[in-house]
């Protein structure tokens, strides 16, 4: 059956070639280690994105950066190497100064909608092993998100 629809007259001898994604820069980074974790269970709200655009707005890494262009290339990637790929493929391009705050940050994403899935969990210790994290100080910026949003209204 396969010879009515090859038109290259070649067999498929190997596996499909892997996709891959490369962050340009800092920026595009830090939008596809941040996409990544709410992306992760299949679901972005509505809350979520709009805590990323605040949260890219207020920092003076993202001025003069096409933010809109970056987020397009993502959300594109995650189709094709998911979460734990973005994340991979990203982590280099952080800075090792900014990544505690790039992970305070994609803490507040997750608790964003008042929903943290088993997956966001799964990828939140996934996160700070890839950014090269201390444990104990991952736990101090979660144990602060969750003391901010303490009492906020879902």
């Amino acid at each position: 059956m396969e010879s009515y629809f090859n038109t290259t007259g070649q067999t498929n001898t190997g596996p499909p070639p892997q996709a891959s994604y490369a962050p340009k820069n800092e920026q595009e980074a830090w939008i596809a280690i941040m996409h990544a974790c709410i992306a992760v269970d299949g679901t972005i709200a509505d809350e979520e994105l709009e805590e990323l655009s605040e949260a890219l707005a207020g920092k003076t890494l993202f001025e003069g950066h096409d933010v809109l262009a970056y987020s397009k290339t993502v959300f594109y990637a995650q189709a094709k190497v998911g979460s734990k790929g973005l994340i991979d493929n990203s982590v280099d391009k952080v800075a090792v100064e900014n990544r505690p705050t790039l992970f305070a940050l994609t803490i507040q994403l997750l608790l964003a909608d008042c929903v943290v899935t088993d997956k966001e969990k799964e990828l939140m210790t996934y996160l700070y092993s890839a950014l090269d994290m201390d444990e104990a100080l991952a736990n101090k910026i979660i144990d602060v998100i969750l003391i901010l949003h303490k009492g906020n209204s879902c």
